[in-house]
């Protein structure tokens, strides 16, 4: 086969822009469909036999083959094509890390639901842009909007959004195999919506919402609400950083930070799971309010999923993080306000989740064990959830995974 020719037309990524948001601005650029760009850079995912096709798993990694196809073509550094990609974030963010997740990287994203996949959350302010390239071509839709721990925009101090403000479906969401929606459409703009609203996906003909995310409002919140947020939101940007801290605390000990996110979902898994169990420890009437109607959406989505028949794959409906950022926050300020803590008080703290999964059978009690018990969780962590006692050297290592580190109480004071 013959090299693929550069094209005639490059741009330079925007700051944390995602591989789907480049491709989106690269064709509105050229004047051409995103499949056309995915053709001709070397991303066509060929084993599906579809020249313009974008695979899901192709968001976290390139081939090596095709990250010199896609460096020579778009003429960018290597440096430029690697920071598209969701790879990087592994060392700071544990669901992206293959050794933590105990997963190939081909299978990384593979029902990751602790990763937006098929979606993105949105800042409609960022996607406005601020210079003259990305008022004609969109700004950027951010690699960080596809990880849960980001719900707020500093910069525009805003919750993000999850979905349409006119058709309701969530932002950027795949409508079929391909990571791009509507993938050989031309006409649209990087910030329209491209989800088909009637019909079948595949059909080109199929009508489309195209409203304008740049136009959206941002989520609605009290003021301290949203103070509430920038605050969490700081704090675990800063664990997201690449000039982060190495290590954090979590229920007393000092464990890697890319393993906190994963303590961090599975406690506030555990809270929504059991939600209203633990209604005490909502940190205002607002924020147990919010997770109260999260709760009662999150129920009838399982039941819409598998038609009330409790399957237990269905289970992430119940526990995994919310799309939505409000509630994300309320469940996630929670949950980081334990494992801020001693162990003692993660004890006292937990107690009513522990009662609620004593009491209750089937789907729920078979998740919340599950969720305990899970391998992925930070061993003094797992201690704590499983023994429901204060957490020892010996105790952990009790895991064959926990002998190979030096494992320290947080220092008195932090």
């Amino acid at each position: 086969m013959s090299p693929l020719r550069p094209l005639p037309r490059s741009l330079a990524p925007l700051p944390d822009e995602s591989l789907v948001g480049f491709l989106l601005r690269l064709a509105h650029h050229n004047n051409v469909s995103p499949g056309t760009i995915v053709r001709h850079t070397g991303l066509s995912s060929h084993r599906t036999g579809l020249t313009e096709h974008l695979s899901i798993s192709q968001q976290y990694l390139q081939t090596p083959e095709q990250s010199a196809e896609f460096v020579r073509t778009t003429r960018l550094g290597e440096d430029e094509v690697a920071n598209l990609f969701l790879a990087p974030f592994g060392a700071r963010y544990g669901p992206l890390d293959a050794t933590l997740i105990r997963r190939p990287r081909g299978r990384i994203l593979h029902g990751n639901h602790d990763v937006f996949r098929r979606w993105s959350r949105f800042c409609p302010h960022c996607l406005t842009g601020d210079s003259d390239i990305e008022r004609a071509h969109g700004g950027s839709w951010k690699r960080l909007w596809r990880l849960p721990p980001v719900f707020a925009c500093p910069l525009h101090r805003c919750l993000l959004r999850h979905n349409c403000a006119k058709c309701g479906h969530l932002g950027m969401e795949v409508q079929g195999f391909s990571l791009i929606p509507r993938i050989k459409n031309e006409d649209l703009h990087p910030n329209q919506c491209r989800v088909v609203t009637e019909g079948r996906p595949e059909r080109l003909n199929a009508p489309i919402c195209g409203a304008r995310h740049d136009q959206a409002p941002a989520p609605d919140c009290s003021k301290d609400f949203l103070e509430t947020a920038l605050a969490l939101q700081q704090d675990l940007i800063g664990f997201l950083c690449p000039d982060g801290p190495r290590e954090v605390g979590s229920v007393g000990w000092m464990v890697d930070t890319n393993q906190y996110f994963i303590d961090l979902h599975t406690v506030a898994g555990l809270i929504t799971l059991t939600w209203p169990a633990a209604r005490n420890l909502a940190l205002s009437d607002e924020h147990a309010e919010i997770l109260e109607q999260d709760a009662l959406d999150r129920e009838e989505r399982r039941s819409r999923r598998n038609g009330g028949a409790g399957k237990f794959h269905h289970f992430h409906a119940l526990a995994s993080p919310s799309a939505d950022a409000r509630a994300y926050v309320a469940a996630t300020a929670i949950a980081h306000r334990i494992l801020k803590g001693t162990d003692s008080g993660a004890l006292i703290a937990l107690a009513p989740v522990y009662a609620h999964l004593q009491e209750v059978q089937g789907l729920m009690k078979t998740a919340g064990d599950r969720m305990r018990n899970s391998p992925r969780n930070s061993p003094p962590l797992r201690l704590l959830l499983t023994h429901r006692t204060p957490i020892t050297i010996e105790g952990i290592h009790q895991y064959a995974t926990a002998r190979d580190r030096e494992w320290r109480p947080v220092p008195l004071g932090d």
